[in-house]
């Protein structure tokens, strides 16, 4: 493993003095030329951690901001492989979940990273949970994904990690069940929330008491109280899509789903065309993004301590390159006097190259 030192969490007096305002679209620029953006094979998923910091899973290398808005990425772990579905951040702020999306087609593989404390992946550090699209913590426990199986409807399941993400547990490496939920033995249990037919999975959120999720194939957003589906977990229960309430109108926003939800209780959603702040009891649209220009496929990864994001254009043709867009508060441009340089070669399956971040020792 390479250890990278990296800054200590900041107090939170200091996390306070962010200015909670989304960025305006002309702030962005490309900056895909940053070497730790463009290693993103296949892809770049990330969350802020809680003093503001950038933190990004590539598949393979966990990469941390050196500080809120540094152009320096930190590579602090490796080992972590597979389709980069999600990365989300604890209730408490400790540790992430880097989700491993579509697995091998049933299952997928769950990872609890601690940033404090980085190490690189070892066997038996995964968690076996089904294939996913999205996840989102509804407590300290318990974990939401959107997720489906190819020719069946999307649909939203509840986890119990209780087991897995307790300390003592792992650390005196007692046994633990690595199958959290199986399909279809308890499908009662497991199949929270089953959206209509021809639906598709999108990106998820949870502010407080409220659970946002999308269908992306017919086009809705919608809100649940978390409550409820925290009751028809613990219940063996469901809950009817058609009764959450409806943000908006069909085919109204980017169908990318819920990325992050700001501190005046706005929705930030990204996907085809745009990227959109969103009043959810409106439905109004607050404000429009296409940091490109040209109305591209946007993901993103949104920064709820400093209410920035990074816009992720992805290309016309599968396999391309990924483009970035950010704004200088959120990536800076890279310092005067720092080379970068690339300098390992990781092979599985398929030979991919990794480019780790080091600083010149006399760049000061």
């Amino acid at each position: 493993m390479f250890h990278v030192p990296f800054a200590a969490a900041l107090p939170l007096v200091i996390v306070s003095t962010f200015v909670h305002a989304l960025p305006m679209e002309s702030d962005f620029r490309d900056v895909s030329n940053n070497p730790t953006l463009n290693t993103a094979v296949p892809g770049l998923v990330g969350c802020a951690v809680p003093d503001g910091r950038y933190l990004f899973w590539n598949g393979n290398t966990v990469l941390l901001q050196r500080s809120p808005g540094s152009g320096i990425f930190d590579a602090v772990a490796t080992g972590y492989a597979g389709d980069p579905g999600f990365v989300i951040l604890s209730p408490g702020g400790d540790y992430v979940l880097m989700g491993q999306g579509f697995g091998d087609g049933t299952n997928a593989n769950l990872y609890q990273f601690d940033f404090n404390n980085p190490q690189d992946f070892s066997p038996g550090d995964e968690i076996v949970v089904p294939n996913h699209f999205a996840g989102a913590f509804l407590s300290t426990t318990l974990v939401a994904f959107d997720r489906g199986d190819f020719g069946s409807p999307a649909e939203i399941i509840v986890l119990d990690l209780s087991a897995e993400l307790d300390p003592f547990t792992r650390s005196t490496g007692s046994p633990r069940a690595v199958t959290v939920m199986q399909r279809p033995q308890s499908p009662a249990r497991d199949t929270i929330i089953t959206k209509p037919a021809s639906s598709f999975s999108a990106s998820i959120s949870v502010d407080g008491s409220t659970f946002y999720v999308a269908d992306s194939g017919n086009g809705q957003y919608k809100s649940f109280a978390v409550a409820d589906i925290v009751n028809a977990f613990n219940t063996s229960g469901t809950v009817a899509w058609a009764s959450g309430t409806d943000i908006g109108t069909p085919f109204q926003y980017p169908l990318g789903g819920v990325s992050g939800v700001t501190a005046g209780g706005n929705l930030v959603m990204a996907g085809f065309g745009s990227i959109v702040e969103v009043n959810p009891g409106t439905g109004a649209i607050i404000t429009t993004f296409d940091p490109a220009g040209t109305g591209p496929f946007y993901g993103m990864v949104f920064n709820d301590v400093t209410e920035d994001f990074i816009a992720i254009e992805f290309p016309a043709s599968f396999g391309d390159p990924l483009t970035y867009h950010a704004t200088f508060a959120g990536i800076a441009s890279l310092p005067v006097g720092e080379e970068w340089v690339l300098t390992m070669l990781f092979t599985a399956l398929s030979v991919a190259t990794v480019c780790f971040v080091f600083r010149r020792p006399n760049a000061g």
